[in-house]
């Protein structure tokens, strides 16, 4: 398979996780029969170090009616108020991909000047409605082209977690390009694959997600445009991120020692062998926790779990793992709520589920938010982190 970011004949499978749903799209009983499943295999680039899918869902499909909303999330919340912190010195700021609005309010709130572009149609009318402005559209040259002529440009426009899902990188670069102020910069928030990797966070390659980032593929990839990134730092949100810094190239614009240190870095840990042990840790991961819970249904107990986040799919579809083995999962969103996981059909519930189907084991599915989660739930119960299976104390 070609890397769609060098371009090179040398892309390497190292994982296949079966035939898979897709991950965000939770279905009600009647749609069970008409659920449709992909291959989701994984290849890696020597070249540049790009992690890519094999099968591509059209955005379209995938986007246009979505069911993640951001500000269910308090973790989330707080991570997108201390970044509009950090622009306070922004003039106007475009966020791609602004999801319901969760960085436009405390841009808002602080009297930044700020514009929301969402393709999801139900998700962008929700922020809308809250007051964030928003217009509903795929990020592309005539989009930019519309915020420019109704707007001005921005002086930073921000993508959080949107890189990864992008059909196309090199047009949505040249989309930024044209809108960007000469001196302005671009942000991307980016699941990063020395994470995944150095983790075993299996979980997090679904088909939504098309391109899993290390630093020296962005460095490469922007290159290609005449920028290249300032900065770069590590972020909690999805399991460990980057916020990359990027700008055109110019006098403006140098490279910091973060940079450097992760480039190199990578040069080591990113590496054919690395991904060939990683592949070898996946089954033992996900065999210990299917055991995990078949132990807990021969001693009685009742398993639930917590969160219904994309990865739930990847798990439970991959561990053959159904409500037999988990008789529910709570979730915060109202858009998920009476719904079910997609292709194990597990029965997505509210919190006040608990009090009347009160389980003994939470599976913690949104592990990264436990604290808010064991907060929620009064900590009254025995949780169990999924990847890899840990009873938490």
């Amino acid at each position: 398979m070609k890397c769609h970011l060098c371009g090179c004949d040398h892309t390497i499978e190292f994982l296949n996780l079966g035939k898979q749903p897709l991950a965000n799209k939770y279905p009600t009983e009647s749609q069970f029969a008409s659920e449709e499943f992909f291959p989701l295999q994984m290849f890696f680039c020597p070249e540049c170090k790009n992690v890519q899918l094999g099968t591509i869902i059209s955005r379209e499909r995938m986007f246009e009616d979505y069911y993640y909303l951001s500000s269910v999330n308090a973790g989330l919340v707080r991570h997108f108020e201390g970044l509009a912190r950090n622009l306070a010195d922004a003039k106007f700021v475009v966020d791609v991909g602004s999801n319901d609005g969760i960085l436009l309010k405390p841009l808002k709130e602080a009297g930044i000047k700020a514009l929301g572009i969402e393709p999801s149609i139900n998700v962008s009318k929700i922020a809308n409605d809250l007051g964030l402005e928003t217009v509903c559209a795929f990020f592309d040259a005539p989009a930019a082209a519309q915020v420019e002529k109704s707007y001005g440009k921005p002086d930073v426009i921000v993508a959080s977690s949107v890189f990864t899902h992008l059909e196309d990188p090199h047009q949505f670069i040249e989309a930024v390009r044209s809108l960007l102020a000469d001196d302005g910069r671009f942000i991307v928030e980016v699941e990063y694959i020395g994470n995944i990797l150095r983790h075993i966070q299996f979980e997090r390659f679904y088909l939504d997600r098309i391109f899993y980032y290390s630093l020296t593929s962005l460095k490469h990839l922007f290159a290609q445009h005449g920028m290249i990134i300032s900065d770069v730092e590590h972020i909690e949100p999805h399991g460990g991120s980057l916020r990359v810094t990027i700008k055109a190239k110019g006098p403006h614009a140098t490279e910091s020692g973060n940079v450097a240190a992760l480039l190199e870095q990578e040069n080591e840990t990113l590496t054919v062998r690395k991904l060939e042990e990683f592949r070898s840790m996946v089954d033992v991961q996900i065999e210990a926790l299917r055991n995990l819970l078949e132990d807990y249904k021969k001693s009685g107990l009742k398993v639930a779990g917590y969160g219904a986040p994309a990865r739930v799919s990847t798990i439970c579809n991959y561990g053959n793992i159904g409500p037999s083995l988990i008789e529910f999962t709570v979730d915060d969103s109202p858009l998920k709520q009476n719904k079910f996981t997609p292709g194990t059909h597990i029965p997505i519930v509210t919190k006040t589920h608990l009090d009347s189907h009160r389980p003994d084991i939470l599976v913690v599915f949104a592990y990264e938010y436990i604290n808010d989660i064991r907060k929620k739930t009064d900590g009254s119960y025995r949780y169990v982190m999924p990847i890899p299976p840990t009873e938490l104390a």
